[in-house]
């Protein structure tokens, strides 16, 4: 039994804490880079050019979305996020991720980070490991072979 089997609070503020502060990666999958693209009326290559850039993994190489100087995300503006209605699955399902879900310390000590994590809407287990598992499996195809 998962230590979250009672679910989870949490509803996004909309303050852009989790878009900005560390380095860090935001992982696109080619599905994300069509709809991002689409969505700023540019080509995918153009997208790939001025927003992204490619990651050494090793054995693979992944596209993540450029950081400014100050490590926020490229698309954090003054109103939040710009690409709001199409933003990547890894910030959707913030912050419901894997290692924050590893242990209950560490999900709650994101509320350091995270004004929304444990206030507003509960998320059930079963919704929190369907997004888990979303992630996952997006995870399988964003990859790009060497």
């Amino acid at each position: 039994m998962a230590w979250y089997s009672c679910g989870l609070r949490f509803t996004c503020k909309r303050c852009g804490h989790c878009c900005s502060g560390e380095p860090g990666y935001v992982f696109l999958s080619k599905e994300e880079i069509e709809n991002i693209s689409s969505y700023l009326a540019i080509s995918e290559a153009e997208f790939l050019d001025k927003y992204t850039r490619l990651i050494d993994r090793g054995t693979y190489y992944d596209y993540s979305l450029k950081e400014m100087d100050d490590y926020s995300c490229i698309f954090l503006g003054d109103n939040g996020c710009s690409i709001y209605p199409v933003k990547p699955l890894q910030c959707s399902t913030y912050p419901f991720w894997d290692y924050l879900l590893s242990d209950k310390a560490l999900f709650y000590a994101e509320k350091e980070v995270c004004p929304g994590v444990g206030e507003g809407e509960l998320h059930s287990e079963k919704e929190i490991k369907e997004l888990l598992n979303l992630a996952k499996k997006r995870d399988n195809y964003r990859k790009i072979k060497k």
